[in-house]
Formats: C-alpha cells, sequence, structure tokens
C-alpha cells in the first residue's frame, strides 16, 4: 500500500475537522488539493474512506480503524518535521456530559493548560469507552467504574447525587413519603444516577414516578425543574451551577455519593499532559 505521508496527513485532518474545507485551511492547501489526495487514497485502499452529506463527511468504518492506525504516527511525524519530537503534544479526551462541562473543562481553562491543544467532546458513557479502547482519545471521563482488562481505571472526583426541585415541588416533599407519583426531568446518560438515587433512599421499594421530560443536556433539566414542571435527580455540581434557582431535596438523610473516574487504554504509554490534568482535577475543591 502507498503510504505517503501528506496523503495520511491530509486522511487525519478530515477525520478529526469533518470538513473539506476546514481540513484544507488546517493543512494550508487548496480544497481541490485536499479533495485529491482523498480521492487517491481512497483508490489505494480500493474503498471509501467518508461518506459525503452536504458540507461535512462522515466516516466510514475503514476510516475509524485507519484513523487509530495513523493518529499518533502522523501527528509525531509533524512534530519532527518542525523539529519538536519532545514537545508535550495535544490532548484528546472524552466524558460523560455534566463532569465534562461542570467540572472537567474550567480545569481545562486553566493557565497550566493554555498552550496544549485541547479536543473534548461529550459523548454518553458506553461511547467514551469505547473511544478509548479504541485510541481515538488519550482517556475518558465516567461516572462508574467499568471492568475491562484493557482498561485502567483511576478515581478523580467525588460527587453527590440530589434530588432538586422548585420551590412548590420543595414544600410538596418535605417528607420521604410524599414522594409518590412524581413527575421526574431526565436526561440522557441518566438511568444510573436516578437508579443509584432511588436504590439508596428507597431500596427495592421505589414509589411511583413518571418521565415528564426528557433532554439531551442537564442545562434543559435544570431550567425545566426551576420553572417548576418536575423534580430531578442530577450531581450536586449541575445544582451548584444555578444558585437560587432550584432546591435540594434531602429530608436529613446524607447525601448519596459517587465516584467519577478517569479511564485510559491500559497499555498505553504516559502522556505529560494526563499527569498534569491529573493533578489540577485532585486540587479541585469537593464543592466546585
Amino acid at each position: 500500500m502507498d503510504t505517503d505521508l501528506p496523503f495520511l496527513a491530509t486522511f487525519t485532518s478530515i477525520y478529526e475537522t469533518g470538513n473539506v474545507t476546514r481540513a484544507a485551511a488546517a493543512l494550508h492547501r487548496t480544497q481541490p488539493t485536499v479533495s485529491y489526495q482523498l480521492r487517491r487514497l481512497e483508490e489505494v485502499l480500493g474503498q471509501p474512506l467518508f461518506i459525503r452529506r452536504a458540507a461535512r463527511v462522515v466516516a466510514t468504518p475503514l476510516a475509524d480503524q485507519l484513523y487509530r492506525l495513523v493518529r499518533g504516527f502522523t501527528r509525531d511525524v509533524e512534530l519532527l518535521r518542525k523539529g519538536e519530537g519532545e514537545k508535550d503534544t495535544g490532548l484528546l479526551l472524552a466524558s460523560v456530559s455534566a463532569f465534562g462541562r461542570y467540572i472537567l473543562f474550567p480545569v481545562l481553562l486553566g493557565e497550566e493548560f493554555a498552550q496544549r491543544p485541547i479536543t473534548l467532546r461529550y459523548p454518553e458513557l458506553d461511547e467514551v469507552l469505547r473511544r478509548v479502547r479504541d485510541g481515538q482519545v488519550d482517556a475518558g471521563f465516567v461516572y462508574r467504574a467499568p471492568v475491562d482488562a484493557r482498561l485502567s481505571v483511576e478515581p478523580v472526583y467525588e460527587e453527590t447525587l440530589d434530588l432538586i426541585a422548585g420551590a412548590a415541588w420543595a414544600r410538596k416533599l418535605r417528607t420521604m413519603e410524599a414522594f409518590q407519583d412524581v413527575p421526574l426531568v431526565t436526561y440522557d446518560d441518566g438511568d444510573y444516577v436516578v437508579g443509584r438515587w432511588f436504590g439508596h433512599h428507597f431500596g427495592r421499594r421505589a414509589p411511583r414516578w413518571s418521565s415528564v421530560s426528557h433532554f439531551e443536556e442537564v442545562e434543559e433539566v435544570v431550567a425545566t425543574v426551576a420553572a417548576g414542571r418536575g423534580v430531578a435527580i442530577l450531581p450536586g455540581f449541575c445544582t451548584r451551577a444555578a444558585p437560587g434557582r432550584v432546591k435540594v431535596v434531602r429530608w436529613g438523610r446524607p447525601p448519596l455519593r459517587n465516584t467519577v473516574f478517569m479511564v485510559r487504554r491500559a497499555e498505553m504509554p504516559e502522556h505529560p499532559g494526563i499527569a498534569q490534568l491529573l493533578t489540577a482535577l485532585r486540587k479541585v475543591p469537593e464543592k466546585a
């Protein structure tokens, strides 16, 4: 197979940007040149790497496999060409949304990361783990520890899981016995949080409830609860990001605690940016 480096660099840029025009700008080449190099690589492989859809391209399974093989290689070659082979590389991260938005992203805004290129995405838990296993990211952050010999798992943060309500619902739910036929506002990736909270407070005899609204992100959940249209169960840092809008209902019981874990491929070499990130995360106060 022809492994001409410009073709692989072009492929990597298109894969990461999802757009031929943006890839051309990043590579300082014309769009026709980038399109030609992509076609040549596809001819060598005998299969398409991307499906063209309007202004973007969607990677095929072959492209996913090729990217896992060449991502680090093309980046390292580019550093060598610039005489920067020993410099720190960027960080590719994936995180479940709530932790990523409210805890991880503010840490990455710190001065120590100002000179390090960072990519951070928010897929659901299973997709975070898949990207880590496939080598598409340097590290992932999830709210429960996976059992997988291919992954190294390290606790990085302790959160509380809280029942939140607007003023009217908080008055209705002053006691645990009042929690019956309650409208719950849910979100993607929230099943584990909801299940743990009910198990902690009610054991196997969970009271009746119904999902009245469902959203992709927690921001919409908090806004819906604040509008009085139900209650929700969220990590505590989501509530603290909206002071005064919602109340935490605890019934005088100790809060339910949950651990967030960083996962990496077990055989991956140590990344200097990961060590730096771990140090920064351990300095984050619990009530961040």
